[in-house]
């Protein structure tokens, strides 16, 4: 029997992105789909439509609110933008170490996954990781701004880098490191930062 007319979209999403996490894009059915969120296949048709536009909806509210976290993380004074910067990378870790079934992140998964065969899924995991790139790299410019980072580094650059280590210690997590190993990779990332260069004054 599926749920009544009125279910609540956002907890029916996060179903269908835990069930897409959990069995990749081709091994997700519509049946499990359907027992995953209590809804019957008409019913998902009609709220959603078939299973690339369900992947996609998922795909997107996961995107979103992602984005807007992170944005949220990220965004503050320039005096604790290290601060907030350590703090965004770590939460990130514990919010995967915390998930009892250890999935991927989604975007992470289905980078790997779908990009260059699918394009709707490539465009949006594209515009996914282009607005954590720049919300990295605003937080990088506010260090910058307040002397943590040498003002000659390229913010989107370092940015591109920080996704790539976070994206290579999410999968760490899939084959077992603790949070201890995992937070000293953080730091280590972090520290590889450029600072400033000591003045020429002093001598």
């Amino acid at each position: 029997m599926g749920r009544p007319p009125g279910f609540d979209r956002r907890e029916v999403l996060a179903a269908i992105e835990r069930e897409f996490r959990r069995n990749g894009y081709d091994g997700t059915s519509l049946d499990g789909i359907s027992a995953a969120t209590g809804l019957g296949r008409g019913s998902l048709y009609a709220a959603f439509g078939d299973k690339h536009a369900l992947f996609l909806a998922a795909l997107g509210d996961y995107c979103d609110q992602d984005e807007a976290s992170g944005a949220a993380a990220l965004a503050g004074p320039d005096e604790t933008a290290m601060e907030r910067l350590r703090a965004y990378l770590i939460d990130s870790v514990d919010r995967q170490l915390n998930d009892p079934e250890r999935l991927a992140c989604m975007a992470s998964r289905f980078t790997v996954e779908l990009a260059g065969r699918d394009q709707d899924a490539t465009a949006r995991l594209r515009q996914g990781f282009d607005a954590q790139r720049e919300a990295l790299a605003g937080c990088l410019r506010a260090a910058q701004r307040n002397g943590d980072l040498d003002p000659a580094a390229e913010p989107v650059t370092l940015a591109t880098l920080l996704v790539v280590d976070f994206r290579g210690i999410a999968s760490l997590i899939g084959i077992g490191l603790d949070r201890a190993e995992l937070v000293a990779v953080v730091d280590a990332a972090l520290a590889s930062l450029p600072v400033p260069r000591p003045s020429a004054a002093a001598s």
